[in-house]
């Protein structure tokens, strides 16, 4: 299994929330900070993104945006004046629409995936932040129908849409965590980024195939045909991690996974972490952890 496969599956990605927004004329929605997955998709209509740092996005009817743990932000049309918190249009859905005649429409999906304990940081703290996908120009067939269907399902009323739109936003996410049309400026990081990248891409699936092997930043430049130096710094600004702590948030992630699933030794779950006996694994879980692997278990329960 690839890396990308191995942290969504074990991340376990679930639709926390989704709903179809309509806003008439001049409008603007202020989303709160938040540190989960959100997503949008404008079904008609256009408008305007401004995320916190002042980056901003024009967005128009079939486009899709994906944002990782974002900070608050905003969406709407130009010069519409003071933004109504998100809150405030889930409690009143019609205070964005409008009694006159013949309005200008807009409307969206907006909604969000959580992750599942004990991992959910997991996938959030590798991709990219922002995913803008536009929709006249789709690369990924497979994303294009999926837009194509979401959209449709989401305005229906047919019997089971949430268990179909469940799983379509699942697919959802990873088809969009693979595409690569990032609309805003500046370098590419993340796991996508590092995957994309011959060299380090060959790392991350070295570490992920053989995690127990006792990894060094030397033996996987060696094993990519880079100098250590040029390798460390590479996968450092590519992942905004160094190797080893790549490695080791990712063996610790499948510690905790097994710890809170599984019936497994603590023997066992050590060896699969990448440690040769239970007393090192330990220590090293604490210290990344805080507390014990067998304290873990009992908080977990």
């Amino acid at each position: 299994m690839d890396p990308l496969s191995q942290i969504i599956a074990l991340s376990k990605p679930q639709a926390l929330a989704w709903r179809v927004i309509e806003a008439h004329d001049a409008w603007c929605i202020r989303f709160p900070t938040t540190d989960v997955v959100v997503f949008g998709q404008v079904i008609e209509g256009r408008c305007q993104v401004e995320l916190a740092d002042g980056a901003q996005m024009d967005i128009q009817a079939g486009d899709f945006l994906l944002l990782a743990s974002p900070s608050s932000w905003t969406m709407g049309t130009s010069g519409s004046g003071r933004a109504v918190d998100f809150k405030s249009v889930v409690d009143d859905p019609a205070c964005l629409i409008s009694s006159a005649c013949d309005p200008t429409i807009t409307r969206f999906i907006a909604g969000a995936f959580v992750f599942a304990a004990p991992n959910a940081d997991l996938l959030t703290g590798l991709m990219h932040p922002v995913i803008h996908v536009r929709g006249a120009n789709i690369v990924a067939d497979r994303l294009e129908a999926l837009l194509r269907i979401l959209g449709d399902e989401a305005l229906a009323s047919r019997p089971g849409r949430s268990l179909i739109l469940d799983r379509l936003l699942e697919i959802m996410l990873v088809e969009s965590l693979r595409h690569r049309a990032g609309d805003l400026a500046g370098a590419k990081r993340g796991l996508l980024a590092g995957l994309e990248d011959v060299h380090i891409g060959a790392a991350l699936r070295l570490m992920h195939q053989e995690v127990q092997r006792p990894w060094t930043v030397a033996m996987l430049a060696r094993q990519v045909g880079m100098s250590r130096s040029s390798f460390a710094a590479r996968f450092t600004e590519t992942l905004g991690t160094p190797p080893m702590d790549y490695l080791l948030n990712w063996r610790m992630n499948l510690a905790k996974a097994a710890l809170t699933s599984s019936k497994k030794p603590m023997s066992e779950i050590a060896e699969l972490a990448g440690y040769q006996s239970v007393s090192a694994f330990s220590t090293a879980f604490s210290r990344a952890t805080g507390c014990s692997p067998t304290a873990y278990m009992r908080m977990s329960a």
